[in-house]
């Protein structure tokens, strides 16, 4: 018998369950919280869209179209470590991050544009590894901290499981912390996600969307689900980075763009 087989049967079993009961949930107008008794199957969209706004909560234009997606794995490997000696400078690796201290800096070109020198730190396995596989992200970048993330099926990785972060300084990288997601492989069929605007529409149901905010965006991206054995499985989730309009906080949030529930890894940002 193999046993990695039945590994996989019983991580299914587990993502079946949770769609499930989370089905059940939602057919049974359970209470979500103060705010919203329940979702019922007679509210409309439109109608809690305008709650959405007279509770002064801003969002911009957002899809109410289906998006698809994969449960896909990857390796917990050492990958990182194994090919760590090829880099041309110092490194310490542990729980699967690889972290490179560049002792002197390496100069920007254009400290605005911190991105156009870093694009060609990633063409050089001297300097990262597996730098092509990764793309700026600007959402997620500031001006200490730019990230760029591995891209899964046509959209980026939102845990840092598959992300460079780069150290910036006074015009100078000094260096990076870099995880990566190895063998990615697709467990399932492609299968549709909920909208960007359900997924609005559930996060303010859950009472995670703040009166007095602006949803500054909403992308839909690969977020770790759960650990099995030496693998890890990731789902689509449909991220949010919310501002606070009186005080300018900035939270993140995330929904599980298959079951609409909220997710409570926080998004990797500084």
């Amino acid at each position: 018998m193999n046993f990695k087989r039945i590994e996989w049967i019983f991580v299914i079993a587990f993502i079946a369950l949770d769609i499930f009961l989370l089905s059940v949930h939602v057919t049974q107008n359970d209470t979500i919280d103060q705010r919203t008794s329940s979702f019922s199957t007679t509210s409309t969209s439109g109608s809690i869209l305008k709650s959405i706004k007279n509770d002064q909560i801003s969002y911009g234009q957002l899809s109410d179209k289906p998006q698809a997606g994969y449960y896909v794995s990857s390796a917990n490997s050492n990958i990182l470590r194994e090919k760590a000696d090829q880099l041309h400078y110092s490194w310490e690796y542990a729980n699967h991050k690889l972290t490179v201290n560049f002792t002197d800096g390496l100069k920007l070109v254009d400290p605005d544009k911190p991105q156009a020198t870093i694009d060609e730190f990633l063409k050089d396995n001297s300097i990262v590894l597996f730098g092509k596989e990764y793309t700026y992200n600007k959402d997620l970048s500031t001006k200490s901290v730019v990230v760029y993330t591995q891209m899964i099926y046509g959209a980026p990785v939102y845990s840092n499981d598959g992300q460079i972060r780069f150290e910036v300084k006074n015009g100078y990288v000094t260096g990076y912390t870099q995880g990566y997601m190895n063998d990615v492989q697709i467990l399932r069929e492609k299968r549709e996600t909920i909208s960007q605007e359900r997924a609005l529409i559930w996060l303010y149901q859950y009472n995670k969307l703040p009166a007095n905010t602006q949803v500054l965006w909403c992308h839909l991206g690969y977020t770790r689900l759960l650990s099995v054995n030496n693998s890890i499985v990731y789902i689509p989730t449909w991220n949010f980075c919310i501002k606070n309009s009186n005080t300018g906080n900035i939270q993140y949030r995330r929904i599980n763009a298959f079951t609409g529930s909220v997710m409570d890894e926080t998004i990797s940002v500084k």
